[in-house]
């Protein structure tokens, strides 16, 4: 895509936020434990993006 000067990556995480399930091997955690202000460990990798699609799905029970 050199004649729109732009790249595509990949970066994979199941939440946003950090989370005790985001080990890409061992994800299906049964006690999910997230931390809601706790952004900067997964954003780190994507604050200089343009776009940014965010795809995030749980298959277990909601969080309440």
């Amino acid at each position: 895509m050199k004649e729109y000067n732009a790249s595509i990556e990949f970066y994979w995480a199941p939440l946003l936020v950090e989370s005790n399930s985001d080990d890409p091997l061992n994800h299906r955690v049964p006690n999910r434990t997230v931390r809601v202000k706790a952004i900067e460990k997964h954003a780190r990798h994507w604050t200089d993006a343009d776009i940014l699609f965010c795809i995030t799905y749980l298959l277990e029970p909601p969080l309440t």
